[in-house]
């Protein structure tokens, strides 16, 4: 399904695109028109049509900057997709909003009206509504989703459908409609912007508003025309966008190219593989990691996030199934491939195998002095989860579990209070009753955290039960989907 959402159906709907409107131009050009209500309610026609039109410019506008923004690294032409994107949606929103209630109240446009106008309004409203309420939430509050290497996929005729498929659901939505309606786009009235003459803005002008300037025929610089409005306004709008893409937040890396090539050791793009190493993490990690995998990304101050992004370069992780509680690759694989429970660190399960492990490469890059892996370990074949087992296990959280996570699993243990994963940053223990395991509550995962821990640094989240023995351990996960794991939360990996 992946594969025809997001590698086939864009090349179906950019085929009808610019197909389709040719076609019309050829056998039936005067079907290309707006079917003009223009001469009804023109008031309220002029404030929707210039919301909407020049919304629409200032969203093209972003995408086009974002798009190469996001492609090559520069952060300021993103900066600029996002304010130029933010600004022209409202615009957009309120023009479409405000032109649909138009044929809803007035009678002369209301039957002038056809299905497809309504389908229009009904496409941009969805798209400019999830786009706003994405940029407005996610921007300001989380983290947003690079589309740009998938858009830069499908222009290398290289579709990368897995890295759209590890979007969010909204993202997805929010794409599909686009596309959705560049298919639907040459079947409606929309198709008249092909017709937009190329001289519109320099051609003689009329004005009509005065008898002195009915016929006139020279450029006007003054503010009594629609000629001079449209030069004051296209000069504002390229001046101010120069601004923000070349003043405003200067990127710290100047594209993928000179990073690959200053970065020693760091993957580059395999040629079987369209995005791979660098490239990707700059798409799918960077605004949590930062660029250069610091933990300092826009999206490390989101009040969504469990927990802040982990500052790669001191290989400080968490989640290990080694001896000496150093992550092995394996590790690394385990988290990017699963993400990480109530953390806001999200799997990537879409990617290929080799997308994973060059951004495995990556962080291997990024560890400064790696020390070695220890051995891993084995949690052996888990024996039959009997009342005696169970019984053993409740014995063995009491021992030495309740003390930070509760008589009950709750993460209430006093020993608990006070934790902290970074200075300053309050890290109560894993609510056990709500299945909050950040590594996954499937049995292999819960031995591996018992018997490996939650290193920290010098000073671990959980130490180490490496002393119990394997009987003891495995008593422990059974007590622990038996009587405190919420029933139905166990998912095996």
């Amino acid at each position: 399904m992946n594969e025809l959402l997001w590698g086939v159906f864009p090349y179906v709907a950019l085929t009808l695109f610019f197909t389709v409107p040719i076609i019309r131009m050829v056998f039936r050009p005067y079907g290309i028109t707006t079917r003009a209500s223009s001469m009804f309610n023109r008031g309220y026609l002029g404030v929707a049509s210039l919301l909407l039109h020049w919304g629409i410019f200032l969203i093209f506008a972003g995408h086009i900057a974002g798009l190469i923004g996001g492609i090559l690294g520069w952060g300021g032409w993103i900066a600029f997709f996002f304010w130029a994107g933010g600004i022209g949606g409202f615009m957009a929103l309120a023009g479409s909003i405000l032109a649909l209630i138009r044929r809803f109240v007035v009678p002369e446009v209301r039957a002038l009206s056809q299905v497809d106008d309504y389908i229009v309004h009904f496409f941009l409203i969805t798209i400019i509504g999830i786009a706003l309420y994405q940029s407005v939430v996610d921007q300001i509050w989380g983290v947003a989703f690079a589309g740009a290497p998938w858009f830069a996929s499908l222009f290398r005729f290289q579709p990368q459908p897995e890295l759209m498929a590890s979007a969010g659901l909204l993202t997805q939505i929010h794409v599909f409609a686009g596309f959705a309606l560049a298919a639907y786009f040459p079947f409606t009235k929309l198709v008249h912007v092909w017709a937009y003459p190329i001289n519109y803005a320099v051609r003689p002008y009329q004005s009509m508003r005065t008898s002195d300037n009915k016929f006139q025929r020279k450029w006007e610089f003054g503010l009594r025309s629609d000629k001079s409005f449209m030069t004051y306004a296209v000069v504002f709008f390229i001046v101010a966008g120069l601004a923000v893409a070349f003043l405003l937040n200067e990127p710290e890396r100047d594209g993928f190219d000179v990073a690959l090539a200053t970065t020693p050791g760091v993957a580059a793009v395999q040629p079987d593989d369209a995005l791979g190493g660098y490239a990707l993490y700059v798409a799918q990690c960077a605004r949590c990691h930062g660029i250069d995998g610091d933990g300092n990304g826009e999206g490390k101050n989101s009040p969504t996030f469990g927990t802040l992004p982990r500052d790669l370069t001191a290989g400080i992780y968490r989640f290990v199934s080694t001896d000496n509680g150093i992550a092995s690759n394996r590790d690394l694989r385990h988290v990017l491939v699963n993400g990480l429970v109530t953390s806001g660190m999200p799997g990537f399960e879409n990617l290929s195998e080799a997308q994973i492990l060059s951004l495995v490469d990556v962080l291997d890059t990024f560890w400064v002095n790696r020390p070695q892996a220890g051995a891993a370990l084995d949690p052996g074949l888990r024996p039959e989860v009997t009342s005696t087992v169970i019984a053993l296990g409740r014995q063995t959280y009491a021992d030495n579990c309740s003390f930070c996570h509760g008589n009950t699993g709750r993460g209430d243990g006093e020993a608990g209070i006070g934790m902290e994963d970074f200075p300053g940053h309050e890290l109560l223990p894993a609510n056990l009753a709500a299945g909050q395991v950040k590594a996954g509550v499937d049995p292999v995962q819960l031995y591996l955290r018992i018997a490996a821990g939650i290193p920290n640094g010098d000073a671990p989240l959980m130490p180490s039960f490496s002393y119990l023995s394997p009987e003891e351990i495995w008593a422990l996960v059974g007590f622990l989907e038996a009587e405190v794991l919420p029933k139905g939360t166990l998912a095996e990996r």
